[in-house]
C-alpha cells in the first residue's frame, strides 16, 4: 500500500467507524460503492470483533496478504482504531464487542 492509500485511510478512520455502525442492510448496498482499500479495512475490522489475531490469522481469514493487513492496520493504528497487545504480539479492536461499541483509543473509558 502506498503512502497515500494509508493517508486515506487514516482521513477515513471515523467513517469506517460510522459504516460499521449501520444496521447490516445500509452496509449491504454501500459496501460495493467503497474502494478496495476501505473494504479491506472494513472486513479487518469485522474479523477483528473480540478476539486478538496476528496478521497471519487475519489475512488468511480475510483472504489478503499478511503485508497488506499489517500495512492497513498501522493506517488504522496511527489514527487510533486498533489497539496492539505486544505481549501476545496481536491485534484486537478496543473493547471487543459488537462493531457499534467500536472506541478510537484515548477515549475516555478504555
Amino acid at each position: 500500500m502506498n503512502q497515500d492509500t494509508a493517508d486515506r485511510l487514516g482521513e477515513l478512520t471515523p467513517n469506517l467507524l460510522k459504516f460499521l455502525e449501520l444496521h447490516p442492510d445500509e452496509q449491504k448496498w454501500l459496501y460495493p460503492l467503497l474502494g478496495k482499500a476501505e473494504r479491506r479495512a472494513i472486513d479487518i475490522l469485522q474479523t477483528l470483533q473480540n478476539r486478538f489475531l496476528t496478521y497471519g490469522e487475519i489475512a488468511s481469514e480475510v483472504g489478503i496478504h499478511a503485508n497488506t493487513v499489517q500495512s492497513i492496520l498501522y493506517a488504522l493504528t496511527a489514527n487510533g482504531l486498533t489497539t496492539y497487545n505486544s505481549k501476545t504480539r496481536r491485534y484486537s479492536t478496543p473493547n471487543g464487542g459488537r462493531n457499534r461499541l467500536l472506541k478510537k483509543i484515548g477515549d475516555s473509558d478504555k
